[in-house]
């Protein structure tokens, strides 16, 4: 009987939605990075099943003719039920794999989809409702049950169609639903602050208060309508009126709560603006006048190099939203630390950052690109540009723009290719873009673009981005132009250590592949934060956690190692790094990294010796240029007494004090007035300068340190290469100029450094009147 009882239920549509929304999240648990309570779980079951639960309970409700009241209670229990159906198949999953986080996880889950369906099942009874006033007998009968699936339909996807429409018309990329919850916009940013989705969920909370009370003061008449009576309780309707009141409130202060934002909102919270020929600099007043005006001088700069780089010009004014810094750029439009562009908006958001600007021209190449865009987001796609292509839109923005850095993305991909760990450019160019691990995937794609640019010209990479088959343009299929591409990587020499390095840099799993990223991220930000106030027991403990959850992390070791050092059990700290550094199982970087941590150590408490045969050990392998100079300096302070205090004072600290640049600066100036003939404490007075943003000051500096003779490798090189970044700062074309001359001949600059620097220099030509 009990039996019959449940397969009855199972099969009215409350047990088919309940039933669907435990089979859905089952089945989605089987997903990597799915599985267990957490936000990817509550986004995905508050987009799909809220349609589901509001569809099956408007057509239940609307073959029932009891009290509007209880019709409501009825579908808010079907929600109910279809949350509780979530959370099982959720526990289910997370049992089976483990929580990540289960406070927050169930917190997200309920906060988000969980109230979101019982949301859904009050919307069903109100689409039930509405459905009633349409004849239920006759020819037209059939439209009153269509109609409960229209009217069912339309709340859900609304609410989606809003959240859209938001995300079009204005800078935001995040998302408040009341079905749905959270959405955070960007799958680059892993660690998620959701404190104000509690602040929304009052505003639903008012909603549903207020819903209930009209629901009370419904009356069913004759013909089945739903009609409303007084009955005389006016502290109930007052409650009524003020619940609603309340909603409307929390809706309106949108802006101010973090619901939402509008371009209009969000300029008025900055406040600063400064305008150019092409560029329109949105930036907050806290920002000095002087960073500002150089970021906006920057801007036109690259608008004018990328638009040469593409051979086609974007649009007219560019607007650029300059935030202090990623706590306030993911207040106001949602992405903290993943700089963003709008190309349909001709917009681009990004934080401060020292000059030059590491994304800015990046962000603006995805701008131009948009004069040869498809569809209403101008950007690279198939389906008229509806579904994305982000390999391409990327690919053009990382070979329009590159990064300064010591290897370009022709040779960094050729390192993956002898790592044999270069993805196909069939996975690169589809969205399987977003499984790889993203350092890897901008990379590769950015090389590949650049090397269709220099091949077949900025014509056919437009063309490619506008529509058009790559195979019709070059008359190649996409595998003979990768074989192509293999033959030419397979033409570039790599020293041993770019695999080293490669292999550090792009060897790591992507987003869904790793196992709770975004707690091992958060524990590890929060460890960091922790280490710098002091807090090392709590760091300890923030970096235990992280490896309960990444276990072969070598980089958690080596942060563990960090805090050890720092804290009471230096011993312990040392023991660890030396077990990685002996550990043949460990990845090279990570060996590396624990010699020369345990070279620090030595030098701060005086065992020179010792530093600089751990310092000789690592240099083969190292190909970073600013690691590379580090350790030349460090071994010049092996050698050299007076100069030793100075600069363990400036990079490590002297024995268990943390570094101290102010008093390493007096320290280098004795040093530098008292030996005229050399340039290194020049440099290094220089390099503080720079770091401060005085880049008159620092040019002095440089200028006297490349006067002198400096016999510590890489620094001359670095000396050169801050001289064209001051100058360029300073808008001083003529001195870049000269100084990239005598940078160009300097035998060990890579060529993807040189390639920077000439970068800067044409930066500095093209707009230095801004300045």
């Amino acid at each position: 009987m009990r039996w019959s009882a449940l397969i009855s239920r199972l099969r009215t549509p409350s047990g088919i939605a309940i039933a669907v929304s435990l089979v859905f999240g089952l089945a989605m648990g089987m997903v990597p990075g799915f599985g267990g309570p957490g936000y990817e779980i509550a986004l995905v079951t508050g987009i799909v099943m809220p349609s589901v639960v509001a569809i099956a309970t408007a057509i239940e409700l609307g073959r029932r003719d009891d009290a509007p009241f209880e019709l409501l209670a009825r579908g808010a229990s079907i929600g109910a039920l279809a949350t509780v159906a979530t959370f099982v198949a959720t526990s289910i999953h997370g049992l089976r794999n483990g929580f990540c986080d289960p406070l927050s996880g169930y917190e997200i889950v309920a906060l988000g989809p969980g109230i979101g369906l019982v949301v859904a099942g009050a919307w069903g009874w109100a689409a039930s409702e509405l459905a009633r006033f349409l004849p239920d007998r006759g020819a037209r009968a059939r439209l009153r049950r269509v109609a409960r699936v229209v009217f069912a339909l339309a709340g859900p996807l609304g609410g989606i169609a809003v959240s859209l429409a938001r995300y079009y018309t204005s800078p935001i990329i995040f998302a408040y639903d009341p079905f749905a919850g959270y959405f955070s916009g960007t799958i680059y940013d892993t660690v998620l602050d959701y404190g104000t989705l509690g602040t929304y969920r009052l505003g639903t909370a008012a909603t549903a208060v207020a819903t209930i009370v009209v629901a009370i003061h419904l009356r069913r008449t004759e013909r089945g309508h739903a009609r409303p009576a007084l009955i005389g309780r006016p502290g109930l309707l007052a409650i009524g009126v003020v619940a609603a009141l309340a909603s409307a409130i929390v809706t309106a202060s949108g802006p101010r709560l973090g619901h939402w934002n509008t371009r209009a909102s969000i300029e008025e919270e900055l406040g600063g603006r400064i305008e150019g020929d092409r560029c329109l600099v949105v930036y907050a007043r806290s920002l000095r006048p002087e960073r500002v005006r150089r970021f906006a001088a920057e801007c036109e700069a690259h608008v004018a190099l990328v638009e040469s780089w593409w051979g086609a010009r974007g649009p007219e004014k560019i607007t650029a939203f300059l935030f202090s810094g990623e706590g306030e750029k993911a207040r106001l439009m949602g992405a903290s630390g993943t700089n963003v562009a709008k190309p349909w908006r001709a917009e681009v958001y990004v934080q401060d950052m020292d000059f030059p600007h590491r994304v800015v021209g990046h962000e603006l190449m995805h701008v131009v690109a948009a004069s040869d865009g498809q569809g209403p987001f101008r950007v690279a796609g198939s389906w008229g540009g509806y579904l994305p292509n982000p390999g391409l839109i990327e690919g053009v923005a990382v070979a329009a723009s590159p990064k300064e850095d010591d290897l370009s993305p022709m040779e960094w991909a050729k390192a993956m290719k002898d790592l044999e760990i270069l993805p196909r450019l069939s996975q690169l160019f589809t969205l399987g873009f977003l499984g790889e691990n993203s350092s890897m995937a901008y990379t590769v794609s950015g090389a590949f673009v650049g090397w269709i640019h220099d091949e077949y010209g900025a014509e056919v990479v437009r063309r490619w981005y506008g529509g058009e088959a790559l195979e019709s343009l070059t008359h190649k299929s996409l595998a003979d132009l990768e074989a192509d591409w293999h033959v030419a990587l397979d033409r570039i020499a790599l020293a041993e250590a770019a695999k080293v390095q490669a292999k550090a840099r792009f060897d790591r799993p992507g987003f869904f592949a790793r196992r709770c990223p975004r707690i091992v991220d958060q524990c590890r930000e929060q460890a960091d934060v922790m280490a710098s106030s002091g807090d090392i027991d709590g760091a300890l403990e923030q970096l235990a956690r992280a490896r309960s959850f990444d276990p072969d992390n070598p980089s958690l070791r080596l942060e563990e190692a960090s805090a050890l050092v720092a804290g009471t059990e230096r011993e312990k700290g040392l023991a660890l790094y030396e077990t990685i550094a002996n550990d043949p199982n460990a990845p090279a970087f990570a060996r590396d990294r624990a010699i020369e941590a345990l070279g620090d150590q030595a030098l701060k408490f005086g065992d020179v010796d010792a530093a600089r045969a751990r310092y000789e050990s690592v240099l083969p392998r190292i190909i970073d240029e600013a690691k590379l100079r580090t350790l030349y300096v460090k071994l010049r302070a092996t050698e050299d007494a007076e100069l030793r205090v100075a600069i363990v004072t400036l990079l490590l600290g002297v024995g268990r004090q943390e570094p101290d640049r102010t008093a390493a600066a007096a320290l280098l100036g004795t040093i530098d007035r008292d030996r005229p003939n050399d340039g290194l404490a020049a440099y290094l007075l220089a390099r503080h300068f720079v770091d401060a943003g005085s880049y008159e000051t620092a040019s002095a500096h440089l200028d006297r340190a490349l006067s002198r003779t400096i016999t510590v490798p890489r620094v001359r090189i670095e000396a050169l290469r801050l001289r064209i970044l001051s100058a360029v700062a300073i808008a001083d074309c003529p001195a870049a100029a000269k100084t990239l001359v005598d940078y160009e001949r300097e035998p060990d600059v890579s060529p993807s450094r040189v390639d920077f620097a000439r970068s800067l220099v044409a930066l500095c030509e093209a707009y230095p009147a801004a300045r």
